[in-house]
């Protein structure tokens, strides 16, 4: 889109550069040849130099980053969320509008004399297929067509003839064509309509000079015109005999002979070649390290640096607003918009972007400082804990938590998620034989990434649940930002836990056949709270599996995840055993 409208902008002034040109220096010239084809000239250049990209070098020393108090600059550019309607689809919805209105208008036009054609009587001269229909009371040319009206007498049919043969011969249709579809790319310019008035006025004077020559009596021919003044233009693509009929089209039949060096106004155009090119030129740096022997000149890193931009979307293609975006190693960042859009400035040759959303994996990418970028992330789950439904007496689970191979009652849902390098789940008979009868109810074995990692937390009383957001292959060097996770209405886990025993049931024949296992369920917790897309990702039983999933896909709304405080879709995973006392 951003392209599309960059190669229509330098349309427009490449279109509106030659018109002012022909405006100023060529309209009033009777060069009609040469003006014929600066202006075709004009039509072609508005279609095919914007796609032209003109690039320029920028020398500069590579220097390093200039340190004041041993502290590097760095900052956060912050990008404010707009919940404005898309300003972009708006005008694109209301261009492709006037683009669908101005075909359709010509191609009824054309329609129209097409089935005029059909219901007449072709009177057939080569290369003209004279019509004479009393639909249209102008007399014009269509392609290889010459429409005259049965009123008008032989005499003025053959002026007529003599003339629209003229624009058969030149191919002025070519012409028209051409200003046509460029008409239906920049409708909303003025000036492309002023252009195609230009070429319909020059097509008359060049078919004058010419029927003029062949013409018996001049007289009868000028007669001939103002006979057909009272008519009017027929289509966008034919040439009207009475086109412009005015005083300053009989001026311009005089044979008044000009200076051959008139001819080079037409050069007054190539200022315009300069100042576009060099308007919508492209820098391309070229870093030098200094020799010894010179002295170097040390800039400020954000005169040497570079900058990159581009959207961050889900697979689906849809934007995601507040992605963060940083410089690896460093603190300077943005966050995307509500389109997904960011842009970072102050950008190093060398570095590498760390691009990070809740609910989403990771991910480090090298920047494209030569195009817009587009970062696909990828969702991942977040684990939203562990319970044991026992059927009989619906006792709680205490399970023991093991970090880093020492016991602790700290409160593992305040753990850093950026710490954790795995957790793993023993239980039954393995967690007894390994930690004895403490690891009843199971063990959770937490492994963080730094045995130094700060850790606050709360003492585990009546914990059911482990939440933490799963990045398991994550740069230890990253940018990480992990906000609020939902909450079950009444009360986050523990109410979650609560609705759950009380709404899912043992299936008879499970408990029948005896039975058993866990279930991890996936869903997402969307952000307007809703439960969505639940998926049973480790199945044990059909029973067992359509019970789980049944119950999670009952769940009341939930308090919506958010990231830079917005709601936002979460995906998590519930792990539900199913277990026979």
């Amino acid at each position: 889109m951003e392209a599309f409208a960059l190669y229509l902008l330098k349309s427009v002034i490449w279109l509106s550069g030659f018109a002012l040109v022909y405006i100023l220096f060529l309209r009033n010239e009777r060069f009609f040849l040469l003006n014929r084809l600066y202006l075709i000239a004009g039509v072609m250049t508005s279609f095919f130099f914007p796609l032209i990209s003109v690039h320029y070098t920028v020398v500069l020393p590579l220097v390093k980053n200039i340190q004041t108090d041993n502290t590097i600059v760095s900052g956060i550019q912050n990008v404010s969320y707009n919940n404005t309607p898309d300003t972009g689809l708006l005008l694109l919805t209301l261009y492709l509008s006037g683009v669908l209105f101005v075909s359709i208008t010509m191609i009824k036009q054309s329609k129209s004399v097409l089935k005029a054609v059909k219901k007449a009587e072709i009177i057939t001269s080569h290369p003209v297929k004279l019509i004479r229909t009393a639909e249209y009371t102008s007399s014009f040319s269509f392609f290889s067509y010459v429409f005259v009206n049965p009123s008008i007498t032989d005499v003025e049919t053959k002026e007529i003839v003599n003339h629209e043969l003229v624009h058969i011969r030149q191919w002025h249709w070519f012409d028209l064509v051409l200003v046509e579809l460029l008409c239906i790319l920049q409708w909303f310019n003025p000036l492309v309509w002023i252009y195609i008035r230009f070429i319909r006025q020059n097509h008359e004077y060049l078919a004058d000079e010419v029927a003029l020559q062949r013409t018996s009596d001049p007289a009868i021919y000028r007669a001939a015109l103002l006979n057909q003044i009272v008519g009017a233009p027929v289509v966008s693509l034919a040439n009207s005999f009475n086109y412009s009929l005015n005083k300053k089209r009989f001026n311009m039949m005089k044979n008044i002979i000009s200076s051959p060096y008139r001819k080079m106004k037409v050069l007054f155009v190539l200022p315009l070649f300069a100042i576009v090119f060099y308007a919508f030129a492209t820098p391309e740096y070229d870093y030098t390290t200094p020799s010894d022997n010179t002295m170097a000149i040390y800039q400020s890193q954000a005169i040497i640096s570079r900058e990159v931009r581009g959207v961050v979307v889900q697979q689906d293609g849809k934007p995601l607003q507040g992605a963060t975006i940083v410089v690896k190693g460093t603190t300077l960042g943005v966050s995307s918009d509500a389109k997904g859009f960011f842009r970072l400035s102050n950008v190093p040759d060398e570095a590498m972007l760390a691009v990070s959303y809740v609910g989403f994996k990771f991910k480090v990418v090298k920047p494209d400082f030569a195009s817009g970028m587009t970062i696909t992330m990828m969702r991942d789950t977040v684990f939203y804990g562990y319970m044991q439904i026992t059927r009989k007496d619906g006792k709680e689970a205490h399970p023991l938590i093991m970090l880093d191979g020492v016991t602790t009652d700290i409160d593992v849902n305040k753990i850093d998620p950026e710490t954790i390098e795995s957790i793993d789940v023993l239980k039954n008979e393995s967690a007894i034989a390994l930690y004895g009868e403490k690891a009843k109810d199971g063990v959770i074995l937490i492994t963080t990434k730094k045995k130094d990692s700060k850790i606050t937390g709360e003492k585990l009383s009546d914990v059911q649940v482990v939440g933490y957001a799963k990045d398991q292959k994550a740069d230890k060097d990253l940018f990480v930002i992990v906000e609020e996770l939902p909450e079950f209405p009444g009360g986050g886990k523990e109410a979650m836990w609560k609705w759950i025993s009380e709404n899912l049931k043992y299936p008879a024949e499970a408990v029948k056949d005896k039975i058993t296992g866990k279930v991890n369920v996936n869903f997402i917790v969307s952000s307007t709270g809703k439960v969505k897309d639940v998926k049973v990702t480790k199945a044990v039983h059909p029973l067992l599996d359509a019970e789980a999933r049944k119950v999670i896909s009952n769940m009341p709304d939930w308090k919506p995840g958010s990231q830079a405080g917005k709601p936002v879709d979460v995906q998590m995973m519930v792990p539900v055993e199913f277990k026979l006392d």
